[in-house]
């Protein structure tokens, strides 16, 4: 969704397409081209339209495809983009439901201990852990999460894990990075603070209200080409 540049850094895309190349896989029409204050103005500024664009990119990238599973971010309360990025799924598949029904959409978390139901569990075994391993080295504007992960969980390197997990975006919630922000509009390192009421709820709110209207505008149209 980004371009990993957050407030201060250079864009680290190159290295995301990197790994993507690496694996045999191919980008889509989304693919780290907006730089991360852009998405973090557009959410101050109450700009859904930056939003509600990219997704009816992703939907028309994906439409000709016949079998389709959403991964996205989990809800982690880690950095709003990766709330909205599960967003962006959880739109996406009620989109794609009128279409491609049956797939249930999964998450990867970026940190450990994320609530959620465990649906694909994989254990790596040594080669697998060591090209995994040589990957995350590679990504060094990563290196410091990296470490920070493998601090709090030594052992979620030897594994893959796939959850579920059922958000509800109407409902009141305080994610860890709204903390760390009033934490740091309060030492003067940044002017405003993104809040999940104010700024991410509604987003996410008017993504699901876009894909619900897609959604029945295709089965409106379904329904006049048989009738």
């Amino acid at each position: 969704m980004t371009d990993g540049s957050g407030g201060h850094h250079s864009s680290r895309t190159q290295y995301s397409r990197d790994v993507v190349e690496a694996t045999g896989a191919i980008a889509g029409a989304v693919f780290g081209d907006i730089p991360d204050a852009t998405w973090y103005k557009a959410l101050l500024a109450g700009d859904s339209g930056v939003f509600t664009d990219v997704l009816s990119r992703i939907s028309v990238d994906v439409s000709d495809m016949q079998d389709v599973q959403i991964v996205s971010d989990a809800v982690d309360g880690y950095n709003p983009m990766h709330d909205l990025a599960y967003a962006f799924g959880n739109a996406l598949d009620r989109l794609l439901q009128s279409t491609k029904p049956g797939r249930k959409q999964l998450c990867s978390a970026a940190v450990p201990n994320v609530p959620g139901v465990v649906e694909v569990e994989i254990q790596l075994d040594s080669a697998a852990r060591a090209r995994k391993m040589a990957a995350v080295k590679a990504y060094t504007p990563l290196a410091d999460e990296a470490r920070q992960i493998l601090n709090r969980d030594p052992q979620c390197f030897d594994r893959e894990l796939l959850i579920s997990q059922h958000f509800d975006w109407d409902a009141p919630w305080t994610p860890e990075w709204e903390r760390i922000g009033k934490e740091r509009v309060a030492n003067k390192l940044y002017d405003r603070c993104i809040t999940y009421r104010e700024n991410v709820q509604p987003v996410a709110q008017q993504l699901m209200s876009e894909s619900d209207r897609n959604h029945v505008s295709r089965k409106v149209g379904r329904l006049h080409s048989r009738a």
